[in-house]
Parts: C-alpha cells; structure tokens; sequence
C-alpha cells in the first residue's frame, strides 16, 4: 500500500493495532487515504473513522483505549483517551459520566438471539457531538507536521512551498515538471535551487542525481568567440574608438562565458547510452538551461573509465568514441566532446 507521492505506508487492514503500542497521532495518520481525511468538510462516509471516548473515571494511561476494525456496512471506530468531554479531565462534569456509566450497567434483554445490550444512547450522542472535536484536533497536528501534509491531496501546502522553492511553483511550470521522467528531481534540489548563490554545486549535484553518474565542472574554459561582422572594428567607419569599442581581428579568446561538463569515469554500456540516447543528451542540456540558465555556455565532455576500453576488433571499433588509432589511451578515455553543448538545440557530436 502506497500513498500519493509513492512512499509506502503501514497498512491496518490484516489486524487490529494494540492499543497500548500506538499512539492516538500515529493511528488517525495511518487510517487516513485518499478521499477519507479527518477534519475535512463533508459527512461521516467521508471520514476513515468514527472518534470518540469510552466512559470512565480514572486518569487517562494511554492515547487510545481501543480500536474497532470497519466492517461491511460501518467504519472503523477509534475510543480515545487523549481528549474529550467525558472523565476526570474532561469539560462536563464528573457527576455526568458517573450517570453514563450507570447507564451502561443497566442491561436490555433482547428477544431471540439479540442478547444483553448496555444502555449506550447517551454516551453515543456525546461521541456523536464530540467526534468533530476530536477529528479538529488531529487536522491541527497533521497540518503542522510537513511529512504529514505531503501524503495526501498532491502533497498540499507543503509541496506548493517546495514547488515554489525549486522554480517550478506556476501552474504551467508545475504540470511541466510533473510531466517530465523524474518530477521529484527538483523538488529533491529544492534547497539547492533556492539558494541566491548560483555556484558549480547546484548543477553538479542536480545532474549527478537526473543521470546517477559523476558530474565535475572545469570553469573559465578557453575558447575563440567569433565576432559578427556587423560588429567588426573597420578603421574610419564603426567600432574604432580605442578602450571603447575598438577590436582586432575577426573573433576573440574569452574564458568568462564558457565551461566544461565532465561526466564520468562511466562504464561502457552507461558511455555507450549517452552517446547514442539523444533524450538523454535533450534531458541534460534542458537540466543545465533550467538549473544554470543561459548566461554560461557548456561543452560536454564523457569520460570512459580505463577499465572499461574495449579492445579494438574489427567491424566493432569507432573512431571518437571506443576505438583509438595507437593503441588505447593510458588514462581515462575522454576524447569524446561536444563543443557548445548547452546551445545546441538538436543533437550532434564533435
């Protein structure tokens, strides 16, 4: 048995708790499911159990005094000791549950099988008034506790804060998420994600838990940046004002603007799946969009483990990704690259 998020949960259904192992908080939270919540609006078929007290007048030792299994036409009832009107700490008087008590020694002779039955009404319609109370209190308690509120109802306000922490707390963005093969990944980083500081860790720690594998990021990568024509310095003419706009050549070495997405040491079928899954390569470069933006552009580099280097067989080896002119390389083999990944937006290998 497993509530909404898929987390599973202890299940009532093949016997009957013992009272003294249990607690009044940890009972209701177990009896509730989808659709049968305590404290809700609706009426008694919308609620898992039926609250109330047993009539007594000793201090309370436990939480619960028992628990009535549902049957086929009545639900599950729940005696309690944690609160109520009846006994030596409730709010009616004690003369009051001496008369209930008195009440129930009175027997009824039934005819034919009907038996001995104890005068319960009063004590019923206390529970009965009592019952709402009683089902209050647990929705307050419930609703504090965040393990609590994300059970049920689509996580409530607990997964809306969550949600809205990770960036994807919209509704557009939230059905997007949910839609995507792993819908708690963000939520898992939420508190990475929420962090003013974009540092290396955050995309680090959120491609290592999409893809399962090592991730390290290699900053301030070197590249040549071409620059457009309309933008090119041209003596007389634009762009040739000295310290402000003025530019030798066609293009320029800048290190600030790129950085290198080092997956690995993989082991060859996990190498193999990257190289060829283009959903896979889509999901990364929508992860690094989504966590980094687009102010930084990534390469994407793998690196097969030492280990794991096929020998090269004829018919078997290609050239870039498991087979090397020269024998096999001495370390890891990461020669397989793909220059300005992140802005790539179909899929292709350098």
């Amino acid at each position: 048995m497993a509530d909404v998020p898929g987390q599973p949960r202890p299940d009532l259904g093949f016997a009957s708790p013992d009272p003294e192992e249990i607690g009044f908080f940890e009972l209701l939270r177990r009896l509730e499911r989808e659709g049968l919540r305590f404290g809700r609006a609706g009426g008694p078929d919308k609620e898992p159990a039926r609250l109330g007290q047993r009539a007594r007048l000793a201090m309370a030792t436990r939480d619960v005094a028992g628990f009535t299994p549902p049957g086929d036409k009545t639900p599950a009832k729940v005696e309690v000791e944690v609160l109520g009107l009846l006994g030596p700490e409730g709010a009616m008087p004690l003369h009051m549950t001496r008369w209930i008590m008195a009440r129930q020694s009175e027997r009824w002779f039934g005819e034919g099988a009907a038996g001995v039955t104890a005068d319960t009404t009063f004590l019923d319609f206390v529970n009965m008034l009592q019952h709402r109370q009683i089902a209050f209190f647990w929705r307050a308690w419930g609703d504090l506790h965040p393990e609590v509120g994300v059970e049920h109802d689509g996580g409530g306000r607990v997964m809306a804060m969550l949600e809205t922490l990770a960036g994807v707390g919209l509704p557009g963005l939230r059905q997007a998420n949910r839609r995507t093969a792993d819908p708690d990944l963000a939520l898992r980083q939420a508190t990475s994600l929420g962090h003013q500081v974009n540092g290396v860790e955050r995309l680090t720690g959120y491609l290592t838990d999409l893809l399962q594998v090592p991730v390290r990021i290699r900053e301030f990568v070197g590249h040549w940046m071409e620059i457009p024509a309309p933008l090119q310095t041209r003596l007389g003419q634009a762009h040739c004002g000295l310290g402000r706009g003025a530019m030798v050549g066609a293009r320029v070495f800048q290190r600030q603007d790129r950085a290198e997405l080092r997956l690995g040491p993989l082991s060859l079928p996990r190498y193999l799946a990257l190289i060829r899954d283009g959903k896979a390569l889509a999901a990364i470069r929508r992860a690094i969009r989504f966590v980094a933006g687009a102010d930084v552009e990534y390469d994407l580099r793998l690196e097969l483990a030492r280990e794991e280097v096929p020998e090269p067989r004829l018919g078997q080896a290609a050239l870039g990704r498991t087979g090397w002119l020269g024998g096999p390389p001495k370390g890891r083999a990461d020669d397989w690259v793909m220059r300005g990944f992140s802005a790539r937006m179909t899929e292709g290998a350098t």
